[in-house]
């Protein structure tokens, strides 16, 4: 696939200057492009859109699709401006976004774990007598007094050390040392060579690469080994700007888009030697041995139809209320509901068109 870059220029949000234009397919027709934003470049948390864009899966719904690398851990600020029309991350900031008046809309779910991992160094795991395969409560523990690497407030891996510290009876702001790392996985990497930091939470590739060569463990793998409520969790969706959806054409590209989902969704779950083969591209360089237990791990992560569901909403409201308590932030309104933050029916329509 070749590579392109494109500066996203987004006025409203000030920072999104140098968002990175990753990898797609050419696509000649005339059709209506879409942009859109996440935070980091390469994750399996992106990997419905990525997959899409390189199975030819967008061109058969025949929109184009331009994905672009923000950095950062926190972007729906980014739908304030022209420059991008989708943003791909956690529901916790697009819910609060909308609570605060922020014209947000949510259209589609992606990933069904709340997938990013929380790693630890294998010494201070080993000097307190603890592993994965420990109770809950013992891991959370661990935690304390720990400098543990995120991605910033207000962004999932921080939400979810918050989470956790509250489950364990701590205060996430005086027990744990939550470290704003920028720069995505190479950040974090680079923060465990540096000693600056004595874990993370990530999602995959980073934190495998962390335990296979960074001499880190898992504390939570949130794919496979999730605390209880995390089982099922609607983690990875897509929000757009309500101005969008009042225009017929931009909607129109919107419903073509999860189109292209739904067709790679089906495909991620139906052909997985295509998924290998594509993995083994898109995160080449990975060793081997990294690779497998990647692709393991994180190919069954995602839902088999976009169409985001409404029996999730309250276990998303119930982590973000508990997150914001912490942070001392307003809790979000009862106003705000699954009809008031979603709209399924470009989901729906893109699924009948598969």
């Amino acid at each position: 696939m070749p590579t392109s870059r494109r500066h996203v220029m987004i006025a409203a949000a000030g920072w999104a200057a140098g968002a990175v234009a990753l990898p797609r397919i050419a696509i000649g027709q005339p059709v209506p492009e879409l942009q859109t934003m996440r935070s980091t470049s390469k994750s399996w948390l992106w990997a419905a859109e990525d997959f899409a864009n390189a199975g030819g899966f967008f061109e058969r719904a025949r929109v184009k699709v331009v994905s672009n690398a923000s950095n950062r851990g926190t972007n729906i600020a980014a739908l304030g401006g022209a420059g991008v029309d989708i943003v791909l991350g956690d529901p916790g900031e697009a819910m609060r976004a909308r609570s605060q008046g922020f014209p947000v809309k949510s259209f589609i779910g992606t990933v069904n774990k709340y997938a990013s991992n929380v790693v630890i160094r294998k010494p201070v795991l080993e000097r307190l007598k603890v592993n994965e395969a420990a109770p809950v409560a013992q891991k959370i523990a661990a935690l304390k007094g720990l400098r543990l690497g995120t991605t910033g407030p207000g962004a999932a891996p921080d939400a979810l050390f918050r989470w956790l510290a509250v489950q364990g009876g701590m205060d996430p702001n005086s027990d744990l040392r939550l470290v704003p790392i920028q720069g995505g996985g190479p950040g974090m990497l680079a923060g465990l060579q540096q000693n600056v930091i004595d874990g993370f939470c990530l999602s995959s590739p980073t934190s495998d690469l962390a335990v296979q060569e960074r001499d880190c463990a898992y504390l939570f793998n949130m794919a496979l080994n999730p605390p209880p409520s995390f089982e099922q969790y609607l983690y990875i969706i897509a929000s757009t700007n309500e101005a969008s959806l009042r225009n017929p054409a931009k909607r129109e590209a919107l419903v073509r888009y999860c189109h292209g989902i739904t067709l790679a969704l089906r495909a991620i779950a139906s052909d997985r030697a295509a998924l290998r083969r594509w993995a083994d591209v898109w995160f080449e360089g990975l060793p081997q041995q990294i690779a497998e237990v990647s692709f393991e791990i994180n190919s069954k992560i995602f839902f088999t139809d976009p169409v985001p569901k409404a029996g999730l909403f309250q276990g998303n409201v119930d982590f973000i209320n508990t997150v914001q308590r912490t942070m001392g932030a307003e809790l979000l309104p009862p106003s705000l509901t699954f009809e008031t933050q979603y709209d399924p029916s470009l989901a729906t329509e893109g699924l009948a068109r598969a």
